[in-house]
Order: structure tokens, then sequence, then C-alpha cells
């Protein structure tokens, strides 16, 4: 009897046991919080890398589509003009900006792009929440660099996203056909995204 009872014990305890051991022990707990906490972290981090990485990669193309335009003018010795496009061939004042652009030599300086006329370059519709806007209030269609490589008129081009003005970039483009990057107005002032 004896050893029967203690057979019956050991049992007891053995499924006591495995019962204490199903679970987690509040170290377990903590320490995949923390985990948990850093890889939250680090998302909204990266989130702000990607946001930061797509507007740079943004404005660096039309950086290059306004020197391009530019040096296209010179090379060419014909006006060349950098307009908004919604499908792509043609200029359209009623398009916004972040519908996309197109480049192409401007031979008789209609904002046309005629039979003759070569589209030079094709920007399409600007990514995710990216707003793109040219002059203080959006007024302005087009730029045209004349066959010197001097642009039509002096404004700042204006990239924002869904992180508002503090985060915004400009374009600046001076008479003298140069563009610069700027996180302010020709100005000095802070940019605005409304």
């Amino acid at each position: 009897m004896d050893h029967t009872h203690h057979r019956s014990r050991r049992n007891h305890l053995r499924a006591k046991s495995r019962f204490a051991q199903a679970g987690y022990s509040l170290f377990d707990l903590i320490v995949t919080s923390a985990v948990a906490g850093v890889v939250g972290l680090g998302a909204v981090g990266m989130t702000g890398l990607v946001q930061d990485a797509r507007m740079t990669s943004l404005v660096n193309q039309l950086m290059g589509d306004l020197n391009l335009a530019r040096g296209e003018s010179i090379k060419r010795n014909v006006a060349v003009t950098l307009c908004k496009s919604n499908d792509g061939a043609s200029c359209s004042d009623e398009a916004a900006w972040r519908e996309g652009w197109i480049v192409f030599a401007d031979d008789n300086k209609n904002r046309e792009v005629d039979t003759n006329e070569a589209i030079i370059r094709v920007q399409q519709t600007l990514a995710g929440d990216m707003t793109l806007r040219y002059g203080e209030t959006d007024t302005y269609t087009y730029v045209r660099y004349n066959s010197s490589g001097e642009a039509s008129r002096a404004a700042t081009f204006t990239f924002c996203d869904g992180r508002g003005a503090d985060k915004a970039k400009a374009v600046i483009v001076y008479w003298t056909g140069r563009p610069r990057v700027s996180t302010k107005t020709s100005e000095d002032d802070p940019l605005s995204c409304s």
C-alpha cells in the first residue's frame, strides 16, 4: 500500500508540474513586449525613410528634367517646354502637376506638341499622396527654355506629401534657367503645402 500511495502521489505531482509549466513566465512576457516595441518603433522610422526616399527621387527627377530641357534648348537651338500633362502626349492646363509632365521641342513656342516637334521626356503620375505645384498659387502650367537656356519665368515647384510643410521640398527655377533644390522659398520663407 505504501508503494501504491507513493506512485499515486508521484503521478499527481507530475500532472501538477505539467500544468504549472503550461503558459508563459513574467520574464517571457517582458522580453516579448520589449521586442515588439523595438520592431514597432523601427517600422515607424522605416515609413519616414521610405517617404523621404520617394520625395528625394521625385525632386531629383524634376531637377533632371529641367536640366534636360535647358540643355536640349541650347543644343537644338530652339525653345524647349516642360508642361503638365495627364496623357504623356500633350500639354494640359487642366491637369494637375502630380498627374505628370512632358518635355518637348517647342519650335513655334505655342506650348502644343505639333507633328514635327519631338517629345523628349515623359513623367508619369506621381506615386502616393505626393502633390506638386508650380508658383505660389499653382497657376503656372509650363516653363519654357529659350535657345540660350533661359527660363520663361522664375518660380518655385513645391513637393508635398501627407507629412505637411515641414517635410516639403522645393525646386526653384531662376531666370537664368538653372534650378536648385531647397527646403525654403526663393525669399527664404518656409514652404507651404496649401
